[in-house]
């Protein structure tokens, strides 16, 4: 494909790989027909969903239940490469919570092929909703909640944070309650070392 913008929204699939609980591999960039993807200031993680032309079966192969890892990198087609234009999660792979839709295509172009819609999300809020925190926490919120996303026992995200510096010392007891509960009290408390604002956000973007 020429490089160059020729229409909004067009995008260049670099790479679009689903991984099974199998260990399977599959390449879906000959399978795609449009991908969506959700971020928001009042959302903690990037969701998505992903329609496909499912011509090989992909149940038989899996199966499908779900838990899947879907790689993607996107990009912009700028005659000059720019990573701004590029929307990386090759590594840090989102993960299939559901299987939406699935339906048989009709037409010239569905020749009897299913059509899927896989939804999925940062694999950081599926990690979250297994894990639970109860132990003593001290620090200044912004180290705290740092701490809930880079622990190896919690969250353990390899993906670049932003955090604003707080203020203060909070002491307390967590009380078994999972890592992004914490996030979001650290969220309504903490108080910015810069100017004292309390208006604190916690969010993803695609960057």
């Amino acid at each position: 494909m020429a490089e160059g913008l020729q229409h909004a929204g067009q995008f260049i699939i670099e790479e679009l790989k689903l991984v099974t609980t199998t260990g399977l591999e599959v390449n879906l960039i000959n399978s795609v027909m449009g991908i969506t993807l959700f971020e928001d200031i009042f959302s903690m993680t990037v969701t998505g969903t992903i329609a496909i032309m499912d011509s090989v079966n992909l149940a038989s192969y899996g199966p499908l239940l779900g838990q899947e890892y879907l790689h993607l990198k996107i990009r912009t087609p700028f005659v000059n490469k720019d990573e701004s234009a590029t929307i990386d999660f090759s590594k840090n792979a989102f993960l299939v919570h559901s299987i939406s839709k699935r339906q048989k295509l009709t037409g010239p172009a569905g020749g009897g092929v299913q059509g899927v819609v896989l939804s999925f999300v940062s694999q950081e809020l599926v990690k979250n909703q297994r894990l639970k925190v109860t132990q003593s926490l001290t620090g200044t919120w912004s180290n705290i909640v740092k701490k809930m996303l880079i622990d190896k026992k919690y969250l353990n995200t390899k993906k670049k944070i932003d955090l604003e510096p707080t203020t203060g010392v909070k002491k307390f007891v967590a009380p078994n309650v999972r890592p992004l509960d914490i996030v979001v009290m650290g969220m309504k408390q903490a108080i910015a070392k810069f100017k004292g604002e309390p208006t604190y956000l916690f969010y993803e973007t695609l960057k």
